[in-house]
């Protein structure tokens, strides 16, 4: 019986990359940072497999990738800060921001040159450390800003394209707007607690795909499911 295919690629030239952005100083001049980022993906099959990608983004940028997530802004230093944890299977659209912190306002300056250290003034960075959590199977559409006031955006959460989100996404619940406000949820209450339960996204897209229908069709509430566990009858 054959192994299982690994869920992520590594290249034979992944350790010549992980020289190279040590070397050149990658992890603090975007300008090499984004080309050498881009061919690993390129060399290992594209944002949802790159396993260099994602350990270049964790080891010098402090962002974590889950498997199968992809989005031009999960592999840029300039839009994705330090602190933020993708979870497995997020889809981020073109154009997508994150901010994670606002510029002081209490002091004499709201002048990044005083509090970032990347500009050579300060040695550290005085500011609070801030965080973001992306849930799996979250969707951010296109052109979305993340802004400092949202911690997380839960499991299966969609925010609309356009929309400027200010506050935490509960578990899928589908926001939009500006600031984004919540429109409706995914699924009644019973119907969410199953697809948290199944866990889902730890299984590989190889295994899953054998019920692709399933995953993209119309939950039936009252009908078993091949991926979730069995209804228990509660009233949603």
């Amino acid at each position: 019986m054959s192994a299982p295919r690994p869920e992520l690629s590594t290249s034979l030239f992944a350790p010549l990359l992980r020289g190279l952005y040590r070397w050149t100083g990658a992890a603090r001049r975007w300008r090499l940072a984004r080309p050498l980022l881009a061919l690993a993906l390129r060399l290992e099959g594209g944002p949802c497999r790159s396993a260099t990608a994602r350990r270049l983004m964790r080891e010098h940028h402090g962002v974590d990738v889950g498997a199968h997530s992809y989005g031009e802004a999960l592999f840029d230093p300039a839009r994705a800060p330090r602190g933020i944890a993708v979870g497995r299977y997020v889809s981020v659209g073109p154009g997508v921001r994150f901010v994670l912190r606002n510029h002081p306002v209490d002091g004499v300056s709201t002048h990044p040159y005083f509090y970032d250290p990347r500009l050579g003034f300060v040695a550290e960075d005085p500011l609070p450390p801030a965080t973001l959590t992306v849930g799996p199977d979250a969707w951010i559409g296109a052109g979305a800003t993340v802004l400092p006031g949202c911690s997380r955006i839960g499991a299966g959460a969609v925010v609309a394209a356009g929309a400027v989100v200010t506050r935490d996404v509960e578990d899928f619940t589908v926001v939009a707007g500006v600031p984004a406000r919540p429109l409706r949820t995914r699924f009644p209450r019973a119907m969410a607690a199953r697809v948290l339960a199944s866990r889902w996204w730890e299984r590989a897209p190889e295994e899953l795909a054998r019920e692709a229908a399933a995953m993209r069709e119309r939950i039936d509430p009252r009908a078993v499911h091949p991926v979730l566990p069995a209804p228990t009858g509660e009233a949603a």
